[in-house]
């Protein structure tokens, strides 16, 4: 019976089955695991955009030519969480290849031994968000993308107010936050397990572009800015997209980081 810790490789190809161009995309890594650390290598290519003209790929934010690649050495915390995302792993299907595959992601692993196993995670939910932090780590590392931060402001009518300035970077897998109460500061790092509920939810908001501001709010109100440099207001710019209140959510997780800091 082979032993499933000692992985040299590890392939994941994800595709967007169900995602109408320009928006749908393919991408892969390709994870070698060795005494150097963790080896990657990414690839993103943008799919069935042949019957777009680039005026219409331009309207929706797209360039000509959206496709990235890069190769290079992820710091070990990587290593060490996707060793251990890989040995909670159970795979079905083996038999299936990418093209055929309903999930739109597939595992490759092969092991030292020699063995190569294939299939479809079964924690599949698990594995897509690791993977979006992945891509986050990689866009760091390649300086395509700055770690991202989140500010939340709260002004009362006395003109006092408190900020949180929230840091996660995905390359390193810190989370650093920094406390603002009038003219004092407290910086500290949290947990990166943390980062999860908190982002889960803050992505699950609507956001009004037409009413933000790029300067730091006067008026008294709670405020967010989720990692464009803008500020929206909680009650003019932030909005649920359905009924759920995702708003009530996320300030519990704004909460539950204060309570960590204090």
């Amino acid at each position: 019976m082979s032993d499933f810790s000692a992985i040299q490789r590890l392939t994941v190809y994800v595709e967007t089955l169900s995602v109408p161009p320009p928006y749908s995309h393919r991408y892969s890594f390709d994870l070698k695991f060795d005494t150097a650390g963790l080896q990657a290598q990414y690839s993103l290519e943008y799919t069935d955009r042949d019957d777009l003209s680039k005026e219409e790929i331009w309207e929706e934010g797209f360039s000509d030519n959206n496709n990235f690649s890069w190769v290079g050495n992820l710091p070990s915390v990587w290593y060490t969480t996707i060793l251990e995302s890989w040995l909670k792993t159970k795979l079905s299907s083996e038999e299936k290849d990418a093209e055929s595959l309903v999930s739109g992601l597939i595992i490759t692993a092969e092991l030292v031994d020699g063995q190569k196993i294939m299939g479809v995670p079964d924690q599949i939910d698990d594995w897509v968000y690791l993977l979006q932090e992945l891509t986050q780590a990689v866009y760091e590392a390649a300086k395509k993308e700055y770690p991202l931060r989140i500010r939340y402001l709260e002004k009362s009518s006395d003109h006092e107010q408190t900020q949180l300035i929230i840091t996660a970077q995905f390359l390193h897998r810190t989370l650093e936050v920094i406390q603002q109460r009038g003219k004092q500061s407290r910086q500290y790092k949290l947990d990166w397990t943390k980062a999860k509920p908190l982002l889960s939810t803050l992505y699950q908001l609507d956001f009004n572009s037409e009413q933000v501001s790029a300067k730091m709010p006067h008026h008294s109100g709670k405020y967010l800015d989720p990692g464009d440099g803008l500020w929206y207001s909680f009650e003019k710019s932030v909005t649920n997209p359905g009924n759920i209140d995702f708003i009530a959510d996320l300030e519990r997780e704004l909460q539950i980081v204060r309570r960590n800091i204090l």
